[in-house]
């Protein structure tokens, strides 16, 4: 069975979604959580050191989304 998006067309998986779906899905987990893992260093880095307030919101807004993108890569392991 084929899943189809809206508009008709068959739903694509990612090079992401293969990797994590793979027979080595746990060396995949590993590899794009360190990605992750390293922003979030290099975040709280820069909110140690100090930011301007309009940086700030920005490095705010990535550190969320980054806390969201590390949820989502579990997740997606738990299928």
């Amino acid at each position: 069975m084929e899943t189809v998006t809206g508009n008709g067309e068959p739903l694509r998986l990612t090079e992401l979604e293969r990797e994590l779906s793979g027979p080595d899905a746990a060396a995949a987990l590993a590899k794009y959580d360190a990605v992750l893992v390293g922003l979030e260093e290099r975040l709280k880095k820069a909110f140690s050191a100090g930011l301007p307030p309009d940086e700030y919101v920005r490095c705010e807004r990535l550190k969320e989304a980054n806390v969201v993108a590390r949820k989502i890569l579990r997740l997606a392991m738990a299928r």
